[in-house]
């Protein structure tokens, strides 16, 4: 079986107001039509740095802006999958990012199906995946929530 690695780019977004911290989930829609709640995450563009392609896709995939990325803290993920007799060998690097409004959008309705801002709570039982909810986990411990 041939094995292809891949990378990927994302942010944690959180709202942090009046001490209330929340989180914005992505709930994606798969090519094959499964549905999950993931954070915002992509491929770089050719020449793109982590930090800008994690903004893009954010911003492509939520609409968000008014966002300060935190280059400092990464929470990376690995895992392997099976897509058309190949094995995907994916790494993840998410930063943290903190919005200054809770505005988003759905531009990519085929992609996206539905955004929504959780408390951190909320969000550790919605992330579909284990090692979503490890990032979510690694988070609270760095920030101290």
């Amino acid at each position: 079986m041939k094995v292809i690695q891949d990378k990927s780019y994302g942010v944690v977004p959180l709202h942090v107001k009046s001490g209330l911290t929340e989180v914005l989930l992505v709930h994606q829609i798969s090519y094959r039509g499964d549905r999950f709640w993931i954070f915002p995450k992509g491929h770089a563009e050719v020449g793109e740095s982590a930090l800008a392609a994690a903004l893009r896709e954010l911003q492509e995939e939520t609409g968000v802006t008014g966002i300060t990325l935190d280059g400092e803290k990464i929470f990376s993920v690995a895992y392997s999958f099976v897509h058309n007799e190949e094995r995907i060998d994916k790494e993840v690097d998410y930063y943290l990012g903190y919005c200054d409004t809770k505005r988003t959008l759905v531009t990519q309705p085929r992609e996206v199906a539905e955004l929504r801002w959780c408390s951190l709570e909320e969000a550790a039982q919605l992330l579909t995946h284990q090692n979503s909810k490890d990032v979510l986990q690694q988070v609270c411990e760095c920030l101290k929530i």
